[in-house]
């Protein structure tokens, strides 16, 4: 390739997006992903029924509900028996992702199920953000070699002597970690200026903070909320340490050495929600917790002393 401008460019966004990395890593964010889905997050089938039994129709239908019922009528499709035959599809092809068999397939099925659930549920007018970036990071996974290793797909492979990869090396492993980076980045931005933007430098005052903790904590029974909201200049702190951290997320982008204090930074922020007032963003606190961990590996190994050693032109030779 020529050392033009268009291709520098292009390489640089090669080295960004498509780094070599473990397959492995890759695995074992589908089973945790996949895992917390399944068991820790399954949609509410007696919920889901109830709505459908008590409200003739939507309050605020989604758009992959309104897109469903352009191509199906929704009384056909929004149905008991409809709705809990898609759980069980849902729920079996959620195992088939877990244990890596019919691995793309299935994990798209899974999260494509999981999305109408999701959107079924706030088509009736309680909508949530929780759920929203798991859901597309499941999705992903679809889409990526999420299957070639920790799989039964990989083990069939094995046997008939057809890894591409022997040593689990690829420049499409961590493309769905740095999508999710990107996404929050996106989300914190949003929340921190929408704060700004709605009550300018008020919302650092400690005042806000102590006034939603004391409420939040005091109707969950977190009694560290309650004593927080007692703490004016520690509300002082975390009000400004979140504007900061929601603000400025996504300076991690541009420096990616540094990227794994922001998300350990954003994850303790995260827990501190849930231990303080019970905001419970338990599918956040998954994400960036796969996230400290794959999106930039290098950077644990050099700290724990561990030589890292450069993929990319073993990985450029085999292919």
């Amino acid at each position: 390739m020529s050392g033009t401008p268009t291709s520098r460019w292009v390489e640089r966004w090669n080295a960004y997006w498509f780094p070599a990395t473990p397959l492995l890593h890759l695995a074992i964010c589908r089973i945790v992903a996949v895992a917390t889905q399944l068991f820790w997050f399954p949609p509410d089938l007696g919920e889901h029924v109830n709505l459908l039994e008590k409200n003739p129709e939507f309050i605020e239908p989604q758009l992959i509900v309104r897109i469903i019922s352009a191509v199906m009528p929704a009384e056909v499709f929004f149905t008991p028996s409809v709705i809990t035959g898609l759980y069980w599809l849902t729920f079996a092809a959620g195992v088939l992702a877990l244990v890596g068999l019919f691995t793309r397939t299935s994990l798209f099925v899974f999260a494509a199920g999981t999305w109408i659930f999701v959107a079924h549920l706030f088509s009736y007018g309680d909508r949530h953000h929780t759920e929203a970036l798991f859901c597309i990071f499941l999705l992903l996974l679809a889409l990526a070699p999420s299957g070639d290793r920790l799989s039964v797909d990989a083990l069939i492979r094995r046997r008939r002597r057809r890894m591409r990869d022997p040593d689990g090396l690829s420049g499409m492993a961590v493309w769905p970690l740095k999508v999710m980076h990107v996404l929050f980045a996106l989300t914190y931005f949003s929340a921190g200026m929408s704060k700004l933007l709605h009550s300018g430098t008020r919302w650092l005052n400690g005042y806000t903070l102590r006034g939603h903790t004391f409420g939040d904590a005091l109707e969950r029974g977190h009694p560290l909320g309650i004593w927080l909201a007692q703490q004016h200049e520690l509300a002082v702190a975390l009000s400004v340490f979140t504007i900061l951290l929601e603000v400025f997320f996504f300076v991690s982008l541009f420096l990616p050495r540094f990227a794994p204090l922001f998300i350990a930074a954003a994850l303790a922020f995260q827990i501190g929600l849930y231990v303080s007032a019970g905001y419970d963003f338990f599918q956040h606190i998954v994400l960036l917790t796969l996230l400290l961990f794959f999106l930039r590996p290098e950077w644990w190994q050099s700290r724990l002393g561990r030589r890292v050693p450069d993929l990319t032109p073993e990985l450029s030779s085999r292919a």
